[in-house]
């Protein structure tokens, strides 16, 4: 936040100044305000740009792009599967395709297939975001069953909406595994992982709503979940 307030009080004194000179901030935030720590006077002088997701489309064509220029030929289930997993961000569609890469060169194989994608997924993991890991890890740590809660981030991770209500995920669970939970166990659980230190995995907006905290992480949990064989 210190730094954040500094950058957002250079921006006050070039526009002060009359300045033609402009500062591109990026960042993952909801609103500009979160990227300069909430710097009252500076607000008037930002104009936010807010980036959607690539679309479905667009992510095949980096991975089949990037394939054919090594002489590589994906399978239909792993394009799709990077796809999925991605979710509109292109980050993690170049680090899985990397990974797919790396693994059938080093093996001297021109296919890539769903075995080549386990192991790739298991690689992604490790080169991910530390911030990612850390709170996935350390969430873990804390819970009597981590089994469990596998199971339950990831059923949440494939919600389509960025905000989803226990009910939400109840019918998932019960559609794609066949696992019925009480509603107000169900709620517990979730309302647990919105407790503990600052980096918690979910958050609550609402009664009854929940939200990942990080809008990246249900990627993150796809992609570190399905590399263990667990799959929606």
């Amino acid at each position: 936040d210190k730094d954040k307030k500094k950058i957002a009080e250079l921006i006050k004194l070039l526009s002060d100044c009359n300045s033609n000179f402009k500062l591109v901030v990026v960042g993952i935030a909801k609103t500009g305000e979160e990227l300069t720590a909430g710097h009252p006077s500076v607000e008037r002088c930002l104009k936010e740009v807010s980036l959607q997701r690539m679309c479905q489309d667009d992510l095949k064509k980096i991975i089949l792009n990037g394939m054919n220029s090594l002489n590589l030929i994906p399978e239909d289930y792993v394009v799709n599967k990077i796809v999925d997993i991605s979710a509109g961000y292109p980050h993690f569609t170049h680090l899985i395709s990397l990974k797919c890469g790396e693994h059938a060169i080093a093996n001297k194989e021109r296919h890539v297939t769903k075995e080549t994608l386990k192991v790739a997924l298991s690689e992604a993991v490790k080169d991910s975001e530390g911030a990612l890991q850390r709170m996935y890890e350390s969430t873990l740590r804390t819970l009597n069953t981590p089994a469990e809660y596998k199971l339950l981030l990831l059923t949440a991770a494939y919600c389509k909406t960025p905000e989803f209500r226990s009910a939400e995920l109840r019918e998932k669970l019960s559609s794609k595994f066949g696992i019925d939970i009480d509603s107000q166990a169900l709620s517990r659980r979730l309302t647990l992982l919105t407790k503990g230190g600052k980096a918690t995995i979910l958050d609550k907006p609402a009664r009854g709503c929940f939200q990942f905290t990080d809008p990246r992480m249900p990627s993150f949990l796809k992609m570190a979940l399905n590399s263990d064989d667990n799959e929606i």
